[in-house]
């Protein structure tokens, strides 16, 4: 029999038994509904009539976010021979769900009531996956470049959240983390359930793509032995972007666990060379500081 306090099917393995249900979906209800504005871009870039003529006059109504967009259009990462001076010419540059990357960043960058070196800490490494993403993606030559790059920043919403409900506690999760376990397993041990689940009931309730919340709910599962589906791909590409970001030194505490053997093991998943590795590092961590400042 349901009952309220049931966990739906697809969490199940996401949240200890003992944990209440109920609780992590107030968790989530309390959360704010995302801007106005930026619901209205998301919403326009969904709909295929819409023009960057559209857009340019909707993101000409706020003046930061649109020099995010411009800053970014003429970063290395879509570098041109000329530069990026109009938003339409920017819009045009980066493409519409590179954008939808833009706006969602620029509105999780408020999510938190304070901007301190934690919360800094998890956007280096939402920035830097962002990053490798893109640059894994282009490497491999997939049709889906634009997507997991918005993957990259969403895929550690759930520690946002977590910050934000519960700071204190969460401070005391991050420094356990010292002692060479990962962020989601002390979350686990500690709450009952990890930053995965939370970023996917957050991205469901802000109604991003099926494909965007199963991604952030499974960037920690366990490697498969072979890759099936593209959306299994893509969540591996997003594991693999987050293990090199921790690698380089982005998104944790010293005493972190040592990712490198991860590096390794989901490179060969998905096809790349080992001695392809290192200078993809290398090229994540040079575009990482040029574009990682446009987000803080």
């Amino acid at each position: 029999m349901t009952t309220e306090n049931s966990v739906p099917e697809e969490y199940k393995n996401h949240v200890s038994p003992d944990k209440d249900w109920k609780e992590i979906v107030a968790w989530v209800s309390d959360l704010p509904p995302l801007p106005h504005v930026a619901s209205q871009a998301l919403g326009m870039i969904e709909d295929p009539d819409t023009t960057a003529g559209k857009l340019t006059a909707l993101l000409g109504q706020d003046a930061a976010l649109a020099a995010r967009v411009l800053k970014i259009a003429n970063s290395a990462m879509f570098s041109r021979q000329r530069e990026i001076s109009t938003i339409n010419q920017a819009i045009m540059t980066i493409g519409f769900k590179t954008l939808k990357g833009i706006i969602v960043a620029a509105t999780l960058r408020q999510l938190n009531r304070k901007f301190g070196p934690i919360e800094k800490m998890i956007w280096e490494n939402s920035t830097c996956v962002s990053v490798a993403c893109r640059i894994l993606a282009s490497h491999l030559k997939k049709p889906y470049v634009e997507e997991v790059f918005l993957f990259g920043l969403l895929h550690d919403l759930g520690k946002l959240v977590l910050m934000r409900q519960i700071p204190k506690e969460y401070e005391e999760v991050i420094k356990l983390t010292k002692n060479g376990k990962r962020f989601d397993q002390i979350e686990q041990e500690t709450f009952g359930f990890a930053h995965p689940l939370i970023g996917a009931l957050v991205a469901k309730k802000w109604n991003f793509s099926a494909d965007t919340c199963q991604v952030i709910l499974h960037h920690h599962n366990d490697t498969p032995e072979k890759i099936e589906n593209q959306l299994q791909e893509k969540t591996v590409l997003v594991a693999l972007a987050d293990a090199i970001s921790h690698v380089l030194g982005y998104g944790h505490i010293e005493g972190y666990q040592d990712l490198s053997g991860e590096v390794e093991k989901l490179s060969l998943l998905l096809g790349i060379k080992t001695e392809d590795i290192d200078p993809l590092k290398q090229k994540i961590n040079e575009m990482f500081a040029e574009i990682g400042s446009v987000f803080m």
